[in-house]
């Protein structure tokens, strides 16, 4: 008879589980410090960000808005819609962690992210029977999480150290461009970035809240050329 994992062994191998991806969370992390140290943010204000956001591509999006002078509701608005991918999340992992206590759920809850969601549902479907599924999270979600406010730390004193005359700018709309393009698998998607990206440049509305429409256009178009192309 197989021996059952124990929860320490189920813990170990989402750290392990966690290490490959190391290489790009701790390079983005570092871009996301530098960048709000740049934007104008104090050290202080950079690193709460980072755990209480706790989401790089909410990060970005605020900082960037921070650096244009956009309102507060504005950015927190921007921040949700980005990451609104979360209550998909966490619906699909609800069968799994639902009985556990508020603790848990809380942690759970805390620390979901891209990668921690996408490697409990691979060890899920391969190993169907283990019954401590959530340690394995939390071996790779807290891994994610000390890695990240350690890259953003770094990120901010490089950002610190570099002259004003060195505008760093440039690094907001990079990073967003490196996560988009894997992104761009099919038709639905390319046009639905497109949409989104011209929309963008195009609309000229008060508050900042070209973003945020040019998001909403992304996502229709994108959610209604996958219909009608579903259909043909």
């Amino acid at each position: 008879m197989p021996q059952v994992p124990t929860a320490r062994a189920e813990f170990i191998a989402g750290a392990r589980a966690f290490v490959p991806l190391s290489m790009s969370i701790v390079p983005f992390g570092v871009v996301c410090g530098a960048a709000a140290s740049t934007a104008g943010m104090t050290a202080l204000q950079a690193s709460a960000m980072s755990w209480v956001i706790f989401a790089g591509s909410a990060q970005i999006a605020a900082t960037q808005l921070f650096a244009g002078g956009a309102p507060l509701l504005v950015i927190l608005a921007t921040g949700a819609i980005v990451n609104l991918r979360f209550l998909m999340y966490g619906a699909s992992l609800a069968p799994h962690f639902g009985a556990l206590n508020r603790r848990w759920q809380t942690a759970v809850a805390y620390l979901l992210t891209d990668q921690a969601y996408a490697l409990t549902v691979v060890h899920h479907a391969q190993h169907p029977d283990r019954q401590h599924l959530h340690w394995f999270y939390l071996g790779v979600a807290a891994s994610t999480w000390a890695s990240w406010q350690l890259a953003t730390i770094g990120g901010i004193l490089l950002g610190s150290l570099v002259p004003p005359s060195w505008s760093l700018d440039f690094i907001v709309p990079l990073t967003f461009i490196a996560m988009v393009v894997p992104l761009l698998g099919d038709r639905a998607m390319r046009l639905a970035a497109a949409a989104g990206g011209l929309a963008s440049v195009l609309l000229v509305l008060p508050l900042k809240l070209n973003l945020i429409a040019a998001a909403l256009i992304g996502v229709l178009v994108g959610l209604a050329a996958e219909r009608l192309w579903a259909k043909a």
